[in-house]
């Protein structure tokens, strides 16, 4: 069974205990691929996932984004032109902030 989780929008498969114990091996080996969380009556218990996958979580957590994704911070004043541009062209119109719904790929 694949669940969706409502912020993060990804999919993660979920197995009951169960059928986790009769096929430890084969859910901890999809476990190193992708995140599967073990449900116990029916509702999710553990989640079984890669360590670095875990260790990025922890990191984010943590208010380290910018490190695990390998990114820059970079004052508005320092930006070049054309990331400017891009900035304001993705900005949203007041029509779409009062319905709280934009586009964010609309300046690519």
């Amino acid at each position: 069974m694949t669940v969706e989780t409502p912020l993060a929008r990804t999919t993660r498969d979920q197995v009951p205990l169960t059928t986790f114990h009769n096929h430890t091996g084969q859910y901890l080996d999809l476990g190193r691929r992708t995140p599967v969380t073990i449900t116990k009556h029916g509702r999710p218990d553990i989640t079984i996932a890669e360590a670095s996958y875990f260790d990025r979580i922890e990191r984010i957590a943590a208010g380290q984004i910018l490190a695990v994704l390998d990114l820059k911070a970079v004052d508005a004043a320092d930006m070049t032109d054309e990331h400017a541009a891009l900035f304001e062209a993705a900005r949203p119109t007041p029509e779409e902030i009062a319905a709280d719904r934009w586009n964010d790929d609309a300046a690519s």
